[in-house]
């Protein structure tokens, strides 16, 4: 037996005005994953823990069978980790976005999910002026950096806002970590100089981007510039994580664009694989990213992941059609050629977005999600799709989310 994992990042969320009041998934035109559902088993997964932030580490963390609870890693540290990062102790990963902001107003968070070149050309500027012995910059995918900040753990106690839940918003105040309510006397003034540390490391960059020669050629080109970088999501030298063909005792492999998932997969052990063509917005060839997960499946993986950003990027845009487009591709694209494998071979498929983003609020939810897992020894339900209404209507439910992986997927 062989097991195919699909995440559709961020895409449920709520019914949508754009859509006749259906939800992304149910106004989605999806043969082939209305005939895994209608065989196979439909139910809600609770991936993100009552008081943990609805973030893709937390969620595809308990996807990948590891209790987020257990594991509060941090996603800096972890996109750290896609990135060859060894942080040693005392050591504090954010991640930094290149963003741009106009008139106080942020504009694009991703600016406009700038090529992996132009990140990396900015990169580099910033790198030349400001990394020291405090702040090392580490170039990542697109407009993803991570920031490596020496000798300031307190860093991990300050409270961050995330630059895709302010796109629209004045952000001229809201950068800048804050200080928890509950801080007081001298432990108030040691998290106030970290954040004043983190807030003069913004200031500085946002210096060297206004004068970029990146940002010129790209205004030039008709463009956004990035002239706003935001840094936030901290992390710290992960504990132990088990690899995952310990705790499963199955060998497992990665296919995604995003650090995120890569970091995931190297700090459990898993085989990553990284496709030409594969990218974190509607560029996606999705394609590429279906024929790339059978190939990990005749390669002999027990476990593939195969993980599309592009449904989230168009929840956070805003962008309905985009959204709809993304899972629609993904139906044709990849779930149709998994099922093409396992008309020869034994295999189970397991599909499900990690979190809702709504284009309602372009923001992540911690709302459960749908899922379906089909194949030998599955018994259907009676979902008819993988929709919101037809998981909650099945009555099953997997909370928390991470066990869905060893109790249901893997189980014999």
């Amino acid at each position: 037996m062989q097991y195919a994992v699909l995440i559709l990042d961020g895409a449920s969320g709520d019914p949508v005005p754009e859509f006749g009041g259906k939800t992304t998934f149910e106004a989605s035109t999806t043969p082939n994953l209305d005939a895994l559902a209608r065989s196979g088993t439909v139910g809600l997964m609770q991936n993100v823990p009552q008081g943990m932030e609805s973030g893709s580490d937390v969620a595809c963390l308990s996807i990948a069978g590891y209790d987020p609870v257990v594991y509060r890693i941090g996603r800096g540290a972890i996109e750290g980790a896609a990135l060859g990062i060894d942080l040693q102790p005392g050591q504090t990963a954010l991640r930094l976005n290149l963003s741009y902001v106009e008139n106080g107003i942020m504009t694009g968070y991703s600016t406009d999910n700038i090529s992996t070149e132009d990140g990396h050309a900015l990169g580099r500027e910033l790198k030349a002026a400001l990394d020291d012995e405090t702040f090392t910059l580490h170039l990542g995918t697109s407009f993803r950096q991570v920031l490596v900040v020496n000798g300031h753990p307190e860093l991990m106690d300050l409270e961050y806002e995330t630059p895709h839940d302010n796109t629209g918003l004045d952000i001229t105040q809201v950068w800048q970590p804050r200080v928890p309510a509950t801080a007081v006397g001298e432990e108030a003034v040691r998290l106030q100089a970290a954040a004043d540390l983190l807030a003069d490391y913004v200031r500085r960059a946002n210096e060297v981007l206004a004068s970029s020669p990146t940002n010129e050629r790209r205004v030039g080109a008709g463009l956004w510039p990035a002239n706003h970088v935001w840094a936030f999501w901290p992390g710290m030298r992960p504990g132990s994580l088990a690899p995952f063909a310990q705790v499963y005792g199955k060998t497992c492999a990665m296919n995604s664009a995003v650090d995120l998932l890569d970091g995931i997969a190297r700090l459990t052990d898993m085989r990553v694989y990284k496709v030409e063509g594969v990218t974190d917005g509607p560029t996606n060839d999705f394609g590429a990213q279906g024929r790339a997960g059978v190939q990990m499946l005749e390669d002999g993986n027990d476990v593939v992941v195969i993980h599309v950003e592009a449904p989230d990027a168009a929840g956070h845009d805003g962008r309905p059609d985009e959204k709809r487009n993304a899972v629609e591709c993904s139906d044709e694209a990849i779930v149709a050629p998994l099922r093409a494998y396992a008309a020869t071979r034994p295999l189970r498929i397991a599909v499900m977005p990690d979190h809702p983003t709504p284009l309602s609020t372009r923001k992540h939810s911690g709302d459960p999600v749908p899922f379906l897992v089909w194949g030998p020894g599955i018994a259907a339900n009676g979902a008819g799709r993988l929709t919101e209404a037809d998981a909650r209507a099945t009555g099953l439910a997997c909370d928390p989310g991470w066990k869905l992986m060893g109790d249901l997927l893997l189980a014999d």
